[in-house]
């Protein structure tokens, strides 16, 4: 594994894990505003068709989620679970409910489940609270897919939620009360854009507010942790215009998890960015999002 960006100045980080630089479409100054007007657009859009919600966790890790179901979606549909990304710090699961609209449209419910912002956790492990909150979240959405009769859960998770959506691999579920056969409707996971060593951040922007230590960092790296067992296959989805971090993080997670005899697929994500990768998934015959979808077969 590469670990020269020991060697990067806070300068180098900074440009190297900040993917609004990379693109083309637009200048590097408007493309977040963009990004969030058109997400909020098509999020208050769709959530006007309806949103149940299901409380999870316990204490500081409690929560609650997102339900996406159309009329056409049957109760033992199988679930599409999406977290979002913003650095751990920024956005929430309200900003991208219009994610729900292309897998309800194809037979998926969506849970989408909202964690508290890594600055807003009163201790000095926030990375890993959000981790285990995404636990308490995923426990309580296996439960209720066992409860309906659901076939299969699919992860799938942007930038950050990239890693949670990974980091997840590593949970007991036991510890959760989820039972053997609920924990095995875990399917598949998808991490577009994600990062999996979360070391090189300690020393940039994204962690200005987050204060998080090397330590801390390495503990919720999936990258530097090891798998045991692994009952579903990942796919990781990577834009063409991420940065060259974004491109060696990606494929050296791939090369561990495959040397470790695990199934892990890679994605170019062909003339994408950072942003738009999610925000074409709407579209008509997306190539993204009918890979996602050829992949979510139970």
């Amino acid at each position: 594994m590469s670990e020269f960006w020991h060697a990067f100045s806070r300068e180098k980080n900074d440009q190297q894990y900040n993917p609004t630089l990379w693109t083309k479409r637009l200048p590097a100054e408007e493309l977040l505003p963009a990004h969030i007007a058109y997400t909020q657009e098509k999020s208050t859009l769709y959530r006007a068709k309806g949103v149940d919600s299901l409380a999870f966790g316990e204490g500081e890790f409690s929560g609650s989620i997102d339900i996406f179901r159309s009329a056409a979606v049957p109760a033992n549909a199988p679930v599409v679970v999406y977290i979002h990304g913003g650095w751990w710090q920024w956005f929430s699961k309200e900003q991208f409910s219009y994610l729900a609209e292309p897998f309800n449209n194809r037979g998926f419910a969506v849970y989408m489940p909202g964690y508290c912002m890594a600055p807003d956790w009163h201790n000095d492990a926030p990375m890993e609270s959000i981790v285990k909150q995404m636990q308490y979240a995923l426990a309580a959405i296996l439960n209720q897919a066992e409860e309906h009769a659901a076939p299969a859960v699919y992860l799938v998770g942007h930038s950050a939620g990239g890693q949670l959506v990974t980091m997840l691999q590593h949970t007991n579920w036991q510890q959760f009360d989820v039972s053997e056969t609920a924990a095995k409707k875990l399917k598949g996971i998808f991490s577009l854009a994600g990062l999996y060593d979360i070391r090189p951040l300690v020393d940039s922007f994204v962690n200005d507010d987050i204060k998080m230590s090397l330590a801390s960092a390495a503990s919720v790296s999936p990258q530097l942790l090891p798998l045991a067992e692994q009952e579903c296959p990942v796919h990781l989805l990577l834009p063409e215009f991420d940065t060259p971090e974004f491109f060696r993080q990606t494929k050296e997670y791939q090369q561990k998890l495959l040397a470790e005899g695990h199934s892990c697929y890679l994605k170019l994500a062909e003339n994408r960015d950072h942003l738009d990768v999610i925000e074409k998934l709407v579209e008509s015959e997306d190539e993204i999002m009918n890979y996602l979808l050829s992949h979510m077969q139970d």
